[in-house]
């Protein structure tokens, strides 16, 4: 019965639009013109990610809040947080406590109704191995599910990146059994370094059972060292567990650029890698010592990009 309703109904539709454009009520040359706004653009619908799965790495503000662990940066980085939910942040991916045990952390967290993603600490080398358990114990506090260094070593042999894929292997074990995750973020230097036909990001995933580790897979640095980031995922699959989003501007010498400004074809890598995605990471690398840089700027533009909002 409703289908054949249909047809009636359109024609009267039709009719009344009709209508309404004789009379002059209805007509291009009074309408209000489209919106050209930067987040309603036609791919917008394509890449819109959920705000529950936007994260942003706290990098992005290293130069503001500072290396340092007195109160004054405590407060700089508290400040960072509180402004970032504001922005309708739910989630932060530190790479620093800033002097603050992990549950006095985990209580700014709270207060800003935040959760942790993941976290950038280093864990080591098979040289100099980090306090994993400790680190595992802090996770737990913070409720982060995803950690790793925020590097690699620049490794020059593969008997050297083998040996680093194995003591990451270690680390990972240790980390599935604690219920967390280890990933891998890359940089150039894993996709530009390459031993026969395997990179050293090759060798990591290679050498490195997928139970135990997984990828961050950071798409400004793969596009950066000649790398299609979809090539990369259609090879290791539901291993890249991560993206840091972070554009590129190939006219300003392709430099790090707010998401959503530079040439870095977002929409298409997210489409090819699926629902396997648990976060993507607002990131932009600090322009030390350039004061026309804002980084609340760019986390507030990245999220805006990603969420397809106006906020």
């Amino acid at each position: 019965m409703k289908r054949n309703l249909r047809r009636p109904i359109r024609a009267v539709l039709l009719a009344a639009l009709t209508s309404l454009l004789f009379l002059g009520l209805v007509g291009t040359a009074n309408a209000a013109p489209p919106s050209t706004g930067a987040h309603e653009n036609s791919d917008c619908v394509d890449r819109a990610v959920p705000a529950r799965m936007v994260s942003v790495q706290l990098w992005t503000f290293a130069e503001y809040i500072g290396f340092g662990t007195d109160e004054a940066t405590q407060a700089r980085h508290e400040e960072v947080l509180r402004r970032l939910a504001e922005m309708g942040y739910r989630n932060v991916e530190p790479f620093t406590l800033s002097g603050m045990t992990a549950e006095e952390y985990a209580a700014l967290l709270r207060e800003y109704r935040l959760k942790a993603s993941g976290r950038h600490v280093d864990v080591g080398t098979p040289d100099e191995p980090a306090d994993i358990g400790q680190i595992l114990q802090e996770n737990r506090v913070l409720g982060v599910k995803h950690f790793g260094s925020g590097g690699t070593p620049q490794f020059e042999t593969e008997a050297e990146w083998i040996a680093y894929a194995e003591y990451l292997d270690t680390v990972g074990e240790q980390a599935r059994k604690a219920g967390q995750w280890l990933m891998v973020h890359n940089h150039n230097w894993e996709f530009e370094t390459t031993f026969g036909d395997r990179t050293a990001f090759d060798i990591l995933m290679q050498h490195t059972e997928r139970r135990h580790v997984v990828s961050q897979l950071d798409l400004y640095w793969a596009v950066f060292a000649g790398v299609d980031p979809i090539d990369v995922i259609q090879e290791y699959g539901n291993r890249i567990r991560l993206f840091h989003v972070k554009d590129l501007n190939e006219e300003l010498d392709r430099r790090i650029e707010i998401v959503g400004r530079g040439d870095i074809d977002f929409s298409e890598i997210f489409r090819v890698a699926g629902g396997s995605t648990r976060y993507y990471v607002v990131e932009h690398d600090p322009r030390f010592g350039d004061p026309t840089y804002d980084p609340f700027e760019a986390a507030q533009e990245g999220f805006a990009y990603l969420t397809c909002s106006t906020r």
